[in-house]
């Protein structure tokens, strides 16, 4: 096997994967309905609709700092008609170069789908349900000379003989199926001041999942076939459906999101208690506040399950370039051989569990006049195990003209802190389109990733009852 592919496998495994980022123009907003609990579910409580049915919702997301396309070579329109159009970089004619900068790498893709789901609003309770699959897959602080050594091979002369010694760095994946409950709760109503709280529950059927935390690397690359691996520790754990398997779920779970929304409205609440739903009237607000945790859980695998650990422990690895191996098993049991002289030590356990992307989350959405609005939520990542899916921080703040059957969105956000971004989302009556990375679609910056979404609903309007069809009697 040549080196370079032995090389992308057996680093890259350990330091590079590809998180709907957040979709603000989907979650936020009056006319989000069962989509807003992805952000808060109190939110549930605060919509103008009275009904919202979810067909589809769809989200892909993908970032990174270590690879790109050139802004000048970046054609998106032209690369759809033909691969022939694609650039071509390096001695081996990539369609992608890389940074050439001593800046950790990280690593960000998110492809998520929301199915069949729906929520209703009734006086002071609010109920919803949806069902949706996800995939995250995060790497987070790679040592930069990780990257030339993929791109380039083992036999990158400018790298060899230098001893690097990394410290800690993250790799992690995930997927799943979920199917939350969700309910929310007016708490305290005065005058125009209300208090509300809300939880979902989720059961997760894990489909595949895994990660790597490694604490420490010391190692040297001599030349194209020899590695001294002078110090390595850490954990590597993984659990994926073997085809054909016998079984497509592997692991289960169950997580939660909490929120709470405080309201200051402006006029008292209506006396609104019963009758028809759809006669509920909406009382318009100057201001909301909420605060939420997302994603607090984990999922569990005991079925194709591997754990393996690593604890200071190296060897000096010659002819590496000559290693042939057909599946995950059989690099693990070489690996295990070569440092520990047995293709089983390594084994620590047949189980593993995976903390989902939890995060801390705090909104402010704030009602200019008429129909424009402007909404700011922060992102906070939280981590509360080294089995970790890594959710980006993010500080977005978002300015919305809606009415019910238009709405857009302007999201700008701070991506990780780091990368400033501009995104654009149009909803005309039940169908949504947006991104928020819009560059991402232009050559005006070097192409690292791209963000599409789309959302089809149908929803009620509060105080708007039909006068045929569709019965909404408590």
């Amino acid at each position: 096997m040549k080196n370079k592919v032995f090389l992308v496998f057996f680093v890259l495994s350990i330091s590079q994967s590809l998180h709907a980022q957040e979709m603000w123009g989907v979650v936020n907003g009056n006319f989000a309905g069962i989509n807003s609990t992805l952000i808060n579910p109190s939110s549930l409580l605060h919509s103008k609709l009275y009904l919202d049915v979810n067909f589809a919702t769809a989200d892909l997301f993908l970032e990174n700092n270590a690879f790109y396309i050139h802004k000048e070579d970046y054609r998106p329109i032209a690369y759809l008609r033909s691969s022939d159009n694609l650039p071509e970089y390096g001695k081996d004619d990539l369609p992608f170069d890389y940074y050439r900068n001593n800046k950790r790498k990280d690593f960000q893709l998110n492809m998520f789908v929301q199915g069949p789901s729906f929520s209703v609003v009734k006086g002071i309770h609010a109920y919803g349900f949806r069902s949706a699959f996800r995939t995250i897959f995060s790497s987070r602080a790679i040592p930069y000379e990780i990257i030339p050594f993929s791109y380039e091979g083992l036999d990158y002369e400018p790298q060899h003989n230098i001893n690097y010694n990394d410290d800690i760095m993250l790799i992690s994946g995930l997927s799943w199926m979920e199917y939350a409950v969700s309910y929310a709760r007016s708490l305290y109503q005065h005058g125009p001041v209300s208090f509300s709280g809300g939880i979902s529950l989720k059961l997760l059927l894990g489909v595949a999942g895994g990660y790597l935390d490694i604490e420490n690397v010391d190692y040297i690359v001599h030349n194209d076939s020899t590695l001294s691996l002078r110090n390595v520790r850490g954990e590597f754990g993984l659990s994926s459906p073997v085809f054909p398997a016998e079984s497509f779920i592997n692991g289960t779970g169950m997580a939660m999101d909490i929120g709470v929304t405080y309201e200051k409205r402006s006029r008292g609440h209506s006396s609104w208690r019963s009758g028809k739903l759809c006669r509920q009237p909406y009382v318009d607000y100057n201001y909301r506040l909420g605060i939420s945790v997302l994603d607090l859980g984990w999922v569990s695998f005991a079925q194709d399950a591997r754990k393996h650990s690593y604890d200071d422990v190296g060897t000096y690895w010659e002819h590496i370039d000559t290693v042939i191996f057909r599946n995950i098993e059989q690099f693990t049991a070489m690996v295990s051989n070569e440092l520990f002289g047995d293709p089983g030590a390594s084994l620590s356990s047949s189980h593993i569990k995976v903390q989902l992307p939890t995060a801390l989350s705090i909104q402010l959405d704030y009602h200019i006049q008429d129909q424009w609005y402007v909404n700011s939520t922060l992102i906070l990542p939280a981590r509360i195990t080294k089995e970790y899916i890594y959710r980006p921080a993010q500080l977005a703040v978002t300015p919305r003209y809606e009415t019910q059957y238009l709405e857009l969105s302007m999201p700008f956000s701070l991506y990780d802190f780091r990368y400033p971004r501009f995104g654009l989302a149009a909803r005309f009556w039940f169908v949504t389109l947006g991104t928020d990375n819009l560059l991402g679609f232009f050559n005006l910056t070097d192409f690292t990733g791209l963000d599409i979404y789309v959302s089809i609903k149908l929803n009620f309007l509060k105080g708007k009852c039909r006068p045929t069809g569709f019965r909404c009697e408590r």
